[in-house]
């Protein structure tokens, strides 16, 4: 492998708790998704290096994608 592609691979484990947390976020009200995805980015996190940067990582992404105003 070359430092590229391990670069690369790095890149998308870092960012895949953030963008599942989102995802969780903004399917808020469907309380199976949510918890499904919300599992995917917490196991996820536990990947990255620094233990709580990934849970970190994942929350901030959750709370980024949850709706703040009502839907109407």
């Amino acid at each position: 492998m070359t430092a590229g592609t391990v670069f690369l691979l790095r890149l998308a484990l870092w960012l895949l708790p953030l963008v599942l947390g989102y995802l969780a976020g903004r399917s808020w009200g469907r309380p199976r998704v949510v918890s499904g995805l919300l599992a995917a980015a917490l196991a996820a996190g536990l990947l990255i290096k620094p233990f709580p940067l990934g849970w970190l990582a994942a929350a901030a992404g959750f709370l980024g994608g949850v709706p703040l105003g009502s839907k109407r």
